[in-house]
């Protein structure tokens, strides 16, 4: 049997986390969560074989976006998949999210259909 695929949930926000995981576990996959930008990179240290980081933009410690610079800037870059969700909407915002190696983003509030959409967008597994 095939492994699930990873996400990586990443939000200071622990009901939005607990929100994520629910929705991603229902679709089958394998949940890790991180508070903050640091603990991400902490994580991602730890287990690099994430297929997929759900990246909020505005946390404490370090941002979303400040993270997904970070995530470029690794030596071996994993070719994990990055989701910004976010209620960021400003087109400044998305391109730099873009430019700095973001694959989509999901605008909060969001539904289960919209976050299908995106995945399928990313070519990535939604459902068993």
């Amino acid at each position: 049997m095939k492994p699930s695929a990873r996400v990586l949930i990443v939000d200071d926000s622990r009901v939005l986390r607990a929100h994520l995981r629910t929705m991603m576990q229902t679709m089958g996959w394998s949940c890790d969560e991180a508070d903050s930008g640091v603990t991400a990179l902490d994580r991602m240290a730890g287990s690099p074989d994430f297929d997929l980081i759900l990246l909020d933009v505005n946390m404490p410690k370090m941002s979303g976006m400040e993270c997904l610079r970070a995530i470029g800037n690794l030596p071996n870059r994993p070719s994990t998949k990055i989701m910004m969700v976010t209620t960021e909407s400003d087109f400044p915002v998305v391109t730099e999210a873009l430019t700095q190696g973001s694959d989509e983003f999901l605008m909060k509030p969001f539904t289960r259909e919209s976050l299908i959409s995106k995945l399928t967008l990313m070519e990535l597994p939604v459902g068993l």
